[in-house]
């Protein structure tokens, strides 16, 4: 009986001992596609005006060091538009914790940036070219009054934003 019990002891010892199974290399590229694709399709882009695109954080809202862009030195603005209206804090939802971004003379100032949030822009007329670190984002400004703006993106369609109701 004590020989039985002390198989028994060791087989379970051997088998929880067991190596796991290994993940097939082909496993493990199909996840970081996926999650590569979800990050992609899914990121952080305060500007876009689909909140079902503001899921998890991604490039629009962290640096990638290893991508530089010419930059310039400080913002510039040739407009018709009324920047008393347009230079206002902005977001897409007014029930969320703090604007998306701030508009100014001096910057594009995005709130909620894992860095500095200042972004020098152009301003020609209603076209905007905002210059990130590691990408330029282009819109068109459709409309401004004294409590919303419209922005055509480039690569995200068409956004409203509501001016921050703590401005």
């Amino acid at each position: 009986m004590k020989n039985i019990s002390l198989i028994a002891g060791i087989s379970i010892l051997v088998l929880s001992c067991a190596k796991p199974k290994k993940e097939s290399t082909t496993a493990i590229a199909e996840d970081a596609a996926i999650i590569e694709k979800d990050t992609i399709n899914h990121g952080y882009n305060e500007l876009a005006g689909d909140r079902e695109m503001t899921l998890t954080v991604s490039d629009y809202n962290t640096d990638n060091p290893e991508i530089q862009i010419e930059r310039p030195d400080k913002s510039s603005v040739e407009t018709s538009l009324d920047t008393t209206l347009l230079f206002n804090a902005w977001t897409l939802d007014n029930e969320g914790p703090h604007a998306d971004f701030v508009f100014s003379p001096k910057s594009f100032f995005v709130v909620d940036y894992d860095g500095n949030g200042d972004m020098p822009y152009e301003l020609k007329g209603n076209h905007l070219k905002i210059y990130y670190n590691d990408f330029i984002q282009e819109g068109e400004i459709l409309s401004v009054s004294k409590d919303s703006l419209k922005i055509r993106w480039r690569d995200a369609g068409i956004a409203a934003y509501a001016k921050w109701k703590d401005n």
